[in-house]
């Protein structure tokens, strides 16, 4: 029997569509991770990416960036919040997925909780150099500003203009 989930986890800010091999992602990728129900006991919540294959089966190699980044919010510490992973790239043409990885640490040791796939990213030399945010993906980030992830409207305004 599975053991009951503890966390929820989402991406706030998904992986581009498509990208240039070795170039970073314009947007920084941001899961929220929501606890379910009420935790037995406090943790510090840590989030890790992973490259996939584009079925998500199997690992991959050739991404690098910022691959572990701490649960942050507004109110610290927190069991709940958002994991930033910035400046992604992916080094080698292909399809391929980010697994987003939760992991608890405490005087337990680290746990891993759950996990979150996002959809394919096409990896290719055509694609553009920059990913412009959606007017929707701007209203999240200007919402995260106020969260703790070092995110600046001056940021936005980069990313948009990008």
């Amino acid at each position: 029997m599975a053991a009951p989930r503890e966390f929820s986890l989402t991406f706030e800010t998904t992986p581009p569509a498509a990208v240039c091999p070795g170039l970073p992602f314009t947007v920084p990728v941001i899961v929220a991770v929501r606890p379910i129900g009420t935790p037995s006991h406090t943790v510090q919540l840590v989030a890790s990416a992973s490259l996939r294959d584009e079925a998500g089966t199997s690992a991959a190699t050739g991404l690098g960036g910022s691959l572990t980044a701490m649960v942050r919010s507004r109110t610290e510490p927190s069991m709940s919040g958002y994991a930033k992973f910035a400046g992604l790239t992916i080094s080698r043409p292909g399809k391929y997925r980010i697994r987003v990885m939760l992991s608890t640490s405490s005087v337990n040791g680290v746990m891993t909780k759950e996990c979150v796939d996002s959809g394919v990213i096409h990896v290719h030399a055509a694609a553009p150099a920059a990913q412009r945010p959606t007017p929707t993906t701007v209203a999240k980030l200007q919402r995260l500003t106020a969260e703790n992830l070092d995110i600046s409207v001056a940021d936005i305004a980069k990313w948009q203009s990008a």
